[in-house]
């Protein structure tokens, strides 16, 4: 009976640990921060269902006094713990889902405020003649909207020194823009035009400077990375070792028939 108890208990762990993995995998690849946390909440259920079965599992182990069983025990006890580790920082990372937050800001007021700047310097273009004028603010224009594709382009990026790359190309437009708009104040053109091109551009400057700061926190790419690697791993050397377990108690005295 003992025996055939460890064997049910072995096969419950196995399962509550692969509901554990599976809910953290839905916590990294989720796409709200609701889910994200639903998810990480539930993995974290499973792996408490995973730690109260071990401390039954432990009595009758401790009670057979068999060796193997102890030794394939600790083992899986080990990697276990090697998962709890991992999970502390990997769920965190996950629900934190800070490139999620980089990309909707971006792709959102991000783009709106960029709009709302070529809208304004368009106006400003049909306010004027003057050919260098139009041309100033027609470049302006495109170095917005580049600096703002950069700006999407960086929140996937894991690379420190492709970050820092893309950041310098972003700092050179944006330096641009503002030598244009310097240019405007006090010029002939319409102050409150101005007023409107300026302003949008403090916006998109605003926003830009927090999507980047949440992409360098990478919280998403890390967390990606840790589930595909540490963790999988650790997954895999826990399950070979409750399978050694489930063999060890397999192998003890077997009940009289």
């Amino acid at each position: 009976m003992r025996q055939a108890r460890e064997l049910e208990l072995i096969d419950a762990i196995r399962q509550q640990l692969l509901e554990s993995v599976a809910a953290e995998k839905t916590a990294v690849l989720a796409t709200t921060d609701e889910e994200s946390v639903a998810a990480a909440r539930q993995s974290s259920a499973f792996a408490m269902e995973v730690e109260r079965l071990l401390v039954e599992l432990r009595a009758p182990i401790a009670q057979d006094g068999r060796a193997p069983e102890s030794t394939a025990l600790e083992g899986f006890e080990r990697c276990w713990q090697r998962i709890r580790t991992i999970d502390e920082q990997l769920l965190a990372l996950a629900v934190a889902n800070s490139d999620l937050k980089a990309a909707r800001l971006a792709a959102r007021e991000g783009l709106a405020a960029v709009d709302r700047f070529v809208v304004a310097t368009q106006a400003l273009q049909r306010a004027t003649t003057d050919p260098e004028t139009l041309r100033d603010l027609g470049a302006a224009s495109v170095a917005a909207l580049r600096e703002e594709a950069l700006l999407l382009i960086h929140v996937p990026v894991a690379d420190e020194a492709e970050m820092a790359r893309l950041e310098a190309q972003m700092a050179e437009l944006t330096a641009s823009v503002d030598a244009t708009l310097g240019t405007l104040r006090g010029s002939p053109l319409p102050q409150d035009q101005v007023d409107a091109a300026v302003d949008a551009w403090a916006d998109q400057r605003r926003i830009a400077a927090e999507v980047v700061r949440l992409s360098r926190e990478n919280t998403n790419v890390r967390s990606f990375d840790v589930s595909v690697h540490e963790k999988s791993a650790a997954t895999r050397d826990c399950i070979a070792a409750l399978a050694a377990l489930r063999a060890s108690v397999l192998s003890g005295p077997q009940p009289a028939r």
